[in-house]
């Protein structure tokens, strides 16, 4: 599914924190790995002295250590029989990793969500954010405090709110679950204000008694039995249809806010990827659920498999 895999760096251990992940992928596959560094200007921002300044002049930056820190890590990847390359960009990080990726045409970003310490850890974090927002091709990112030795993907969560834009995810995470021999996990979340509750076992019929009267007190009792059928009724069938594909699959419903319910589940069960789209439903409803996809990025320390639709 990939053939090119984008890996932003800033010379950080933190940035860093993805490349054992991109080197586990590339053992698995035949794909080409760019390594890549946007230099951008030490300055930001700054007032200027009208008595005194009449032209504008940056610092100038040396782009032989970029080169020399990209190289080394071209030669690792080359000397582990792996296809590499580096590609060094100057301006924006943002627009810069929108430019590399159009440049090599890369359907894959792989990065860390926080780089450097201090005010440039946080800069890196909203790089990501930026990438995020803009990015047309899958982005998969790690927290910067993973453990230190990689664990195997065994298990990949796929949180779907029943539209085809969510759906979406589900090849990509097929792929990653043939690659790496794991187990999907489909989750559902009827969305809710209240405080998230996991419904039972999916395999037997939902009736009005099976599901917490506590929750029937709070919202309309028939309306809440209707959209729990459905939504069951819908994981089931996505279910079947992936384990005729031969893959072990597991199914979750759970009420209350999605973030919070993708959030618990992930930790509750120890899943190793997240992968979801940046968008679901059409109108408001797309817009809550791509606020669902930067929540998770910002709220979980879980690797994420965003796919944009």
């Amino acid at each position: 599914m990939y053939s090119t895999i984008l890996v932003p760096l800033d010379g950080s251990e933190r940035a860093e924190t993805i490349i054992p992940y991109v080197e586990q992928l590339a053992q698995k596959q035949d794909v080409h790995v760019v390594f890549t560094q946007v230099i951008e200007p030490t300055i930001r921002s700054a007032i200027l002295n009208l008595e005194k300044e009449r032209e504008v002049a940056y610092p100038l930056q040396n782009i032989d250590q970029v080169q020399h820190y990209l190289m080394g890590w071209k030669h690792q990847f080359k000397q582990r029989g792996l296809s590499a390359d580096i590609l060094l960009l100057r301006g924006v990080a943002v627009e810069g990793i929108l430019q590399a990726v159009n440049f090599t045409n890369a359907d894959l970003v792989a990065m860390t969500s926080q780089g450097k310490t201090g005010l440039a850890r946080t800069l890196y974090g909203s790089v990501t954010s930026g990438v995020l927002n803009k990015i047309h091709c899958p982005l998969f990112v790690v927290q910067s405090k993973q453990p230190e030795k990689l664990s195997q993907i065994n298990q990949i969560l796929i949180p779907l709110d029943c539209s085809y834009r969510a759906e979406k995810a589900i090849d990509h995470a097929t792929t990653m679950a043939q690659l790496y021999e794991a187990k999907i996990i489909l989750l559902h979340v009827v969305r809710t204000g209240y405080q998230t509750t996991a419904i039972g076992d999916l395999d037997s019929e939902i009736t009005e008694e099976s599901v917490a009267k506590d929750i029937f007190n709070r919202l309309g009792k028939h309306q809440e039995v209707e959209r729990i059928k459905q939504a069951r009724e819908y994981l089931l069938n996505i279910r079947s249809e992936l384990q005729e594909q031969d893959l072990t699959v597991e199914v979750h419903l759970m009420y209350g806010r999605p973030i919070e319910s993708i959030i618990t589940l992930a930790n509750d069960l120890n899943v190793d990827l997240v992968t979801m789209t940046n968008q679901g439903r059409t109108g408001l409803s797309q817009v809550l659920y791509g606020s669902v996809a930067s929540g998770i990025l910002n709220g979980s320390n879980r690797p994420l498999l965003i796919v944009p639709t």
